[in-house]
């Protein structure tokens, strides 16, 4: 058996700092993830680029339109002869009364002038998005 000298007191403390420096990184990870995940439909729409675009608003509803013409409200997939019903509901249900339409640069003009009128006939303010990162890099090269 191992003996204890006397004398000496034991250190029965537990190291804290390792795990303060692990859940400082795991924070700074969940943000910028989260910061991404805000920023990102994940949908597959490559928006036109305009050097004036502006921040969209913080809160809206979001209507995307892709290539091939399908079109999601908040990121659900709704049948064309479905939008205005579905804007109406998602009116309704939030006090948000904007609407963004981020159409892809290569879907024809009806189908976004179809969209925005479904979004104005629901009273819905219409804003459509761009893309101003690829603008503005295009501008200074």
């Amino acid at each position: 058996m191992a003996r204890i000298k006397r004398g000496k007191q034991v250190f029965a403390e537990i190291n804290v700092t390792p795990l303060t420096d692990v859940c400082l990184v795991l924070l700074i990870i969940f943000m910028v993830t989260a910061t991404f995940l805000t920023q990102s439909s994940g949908l597959d729409v490559a928006l036109p680029k305009a050097a004036s675009a502006q921040e969209l608003p913080a809160k809206q509803i979001e209507l995307a339109i892709t290539k091939d013409g399908a079109v999601f409200v908040d990121g659900q997939g709704v049948e064309t002869s479905q939008l205005r019903d579905t804007l109406q509901q998602k009116l309704q249900q939030t006090s948000l009364r904007t609407v963004v339409i981020k159409a892809d640069a290569d879907v024809s003009y009806k189908h976004v002038v179809d969209v925005m009128d479904a979004a104005r006939v629901q009273g819905a303010d219409i804003t459509l998005a761009a893309d101003l990162q690829q603008a503005l890099q295009q501008q200074q090269k």
